[in-house]
């Protein structure tokens, strides 16, 4: 059972998403917050296993909370649901180490893979998000020392397949996928998955697929 706590301002979303949420089996939302600043004392408080997090809000928006967040809470995984699109929200979500970053105009569906995605061990950008992620390349090249391997975990990430998966599809276990992870993370120089990933779109390493 995953712990889920959901910061968001606006009260209807917020009681969209609780219920939402709270309705599958896997996911039991244990917190609701309105403020950021609420929203980490609730984090702090009741150490759910991944935060549902808004960036707009009053007391601490959700890029200040992610930033705390880190810190307090380093094992507390996150996904940013937001209407904000723009290149300076998308870049400073994801160098905060975010795991996650759905658009609002995303589907039920879509929110809830998400979710499950990042609960699991994986990453996720919305496919308009990852599109942003490759506009902003600034053209960096390609890394090379990747090797054939490292590229197959690293694509299979990029396309929502958390690590138990990547262990499925490519008949290892899900430490060696883990320990391959930790050198992708090196040679790309990130941190997280999600990172990874943008890089790997940055770079040219993995593209959108077909009809995104």
């Amino acid at each position: 059972m995953t712990r889920v706590v959901i910061v968001e301002d606006h009260t209807l979303v917020r009681q969209s998403l609780v219920k939402t949420v709270g309705a599958e089996e896997d996911f039991e939302v244990v917190g609701e917050a309105s403020r950021g600043d609420e929203g980490l004392e609730l984090i702090q408080r009741m150490r759910p296993d991944l935060v549902l997090l808004d960036i707009s809000m009053p007391g601490a928006n959700g890029l200040e909370v992610a930033k705390q967040l880190r810190a307090v809470a380093p094992d507390t995984r996150f996904v940013f649901l937001t209407m904000h699109d723009d290149d300076a929200s998308i870049s400073k979500a994801i160098s905060l180490g975010a795991d996650g970053y759905v658009l609002k105009t995303a589907s039920t569906a879509e929110l809830l893979n998400a979710v499950r995605i990042v609960a699991d061990g994986g990453s996720y950008l919305s496919p308009s998000v990852a599109r942003r992620v490759i506009d902003l390349a600034g053209g960096k090249g390609p890394v090379t020392n990747l090797t054939e391997r490292e590229m197959e975990i690293l694509k299979l990430l990029a396309e929502g397949c958390r690590p138990g998966v990547v262990a499925e599809k490519l008949f290892v276990s899900v430490k060696t996928v883990k320990n391959h992870l930790t050198s992708v993370y090196a040679k790309l120089g990130v941190q997280t998955g999600a990172q990874a990933v943008a890089e790997a779109y940055r770079r040219g390493l993995v593209s959108l697929p077909m009809g995104e």
